[in-house]
């Protein structure tokens, strides 16, 4: 019962992350990010991961702290990050119950990506690591757990290419949108097949 009941925490989750890196300000990503992260501490809870739930409240309480930072348009000082960095690490070796225990550390450089600025950066490292983290939900048991960080590295990467490496449209195709009247014309017979 416990087991189907994570599940259905974990559909919270997922929800949360995988709308969080549509966000364009890093303020709303944080907000989705938090809630993303305490449902899926209960979720864990509820499995007895307690690896996931040490690293994911030391991750709900990052996110807090820079969410206020960020309201202010500031970044968190760097011995703020590295006290979470440190705090992630201990509780990986706190927790440690075999190697899979080490993939929780992926965490880590999700916390770097929320501390620094750069929102290509943030949805880059977000892929980064959140595709360890689903290999161990996997291994535990989260399986709804694994779909969220899987779901949350692809809707990073469409954010990612959506927001980053897409070729804007230029200002005649802008201005052209929902408008007929400078479509390219279709060539007439007599303009087609002028050369044979």
């Amino acid at each position: 019962m416990e087991s189907t009941i994570s599940q259905i925490v974990g559909v919270f989750a997922i929800i949360a992350f995988v709308i969080a890196p549509h966000m364009k300000k890093k303020t709303n990503l944080l907000i989705f990010v938090t809630f993303g992260n305490l449902f899926t501490v209960v979720e864990f809870l509820l499995l007895s991961s307690m690896t996931e739930v040490a690293v994911i409240s030391i991750s709900t309480v990052r996110t807090i702290t820079f969410f206020m930072f960020s309201r202010y348009d500031k970044r968190a000082p760097v011995w703020l990050l590295v006290v979470f960095m440190s705090m992630q690490g201990a509780a990986v070796y706190f927790t440690w119950k075999s190697w899979v225990s080490l993939l929780m550390l992926f965490d880590i450089v999700q916390t770097y990506g929320q501390w620094q600025t750069n929102m290509k950066v943030l949805r880059i490292l977000t892929i980064i690591g959140a595709i360890p983290i689903g290999i161990y939900n996997i291994i535990v048991g989260g399986y709804t757990g694994a779909v969220n960080q899987f779901l949350q590295a692809v809707s990073s990467a469409i954010a990612l290419w959506h927001k980053h490496y897409r070729i804007p449209p230029t200002p005649a195709q802008a201005g052209d949108q929902g408008s007929t009247t400078n479509l390219p014309s279709t060539p007439s017979s007599s303009d087609s097949c002028s050369e044979k």
